[in-house]
């Protein structure tokens, strides 16, 4: 488990991770995972193949579930999109779910944005302000 994880939680682990980079972050995803964690995978932005440490998966007793959103039918993104909007946007109001920010940088600090993305040492989403 990373330090920051451990830290965040306790040295509990993450209930639930949400990838939408794909094989790169495989092997941390799993470490970061807290027994009985779920990691779904939406995204192989990084790459689709990695390779699976089975003996973690069983240890932690772990759920790996993947999916996509391309290839649903019309009906099925709507049911998605309303049960977002029903379950998990209530949670982003009220603070229970945060979004984990590494850096905010306003718009003329792109390259710098940029350079943060580049360097992998950054941990969370980088945001960039539009005035």
């Amino acid at each position: 488990m990373g330090e920051a994880v451990a830290r965040w939680t306790s040295q509990r682990g993450i209930d639930v991770i949400i990838d939408l980079v794909g094989a790169k972050y495989l092997e941390a995803n799993l470490s970061a995972l807290a027994a009985r964690g779920r990691l779904v995978l939406v995204s192989t932005t990084a790459g689709a193949q990695a390779t699976l440490d089975f003996s973690t998966l069983m240890h932690k007793r772990l759920t790996i579930v993947g999916t996509v959103l391309r290839s649903r039918s019309s009906e099925e993104k709507a049911t998605a999109t309303r049960l977002f909007a029903e379950q998990v946007v209530a949670l982003l109001a009220n603070g229970n779910v945060r979004p984990v920010i590494d850096r905010v940088y306003k718009l003329e600090g792109i390259r710098d944005a940029h350079a943060r993305m580049e360097s992998n040492e950054s941990f969370g989403k980088i945001v960039l302000t539009i005035p």
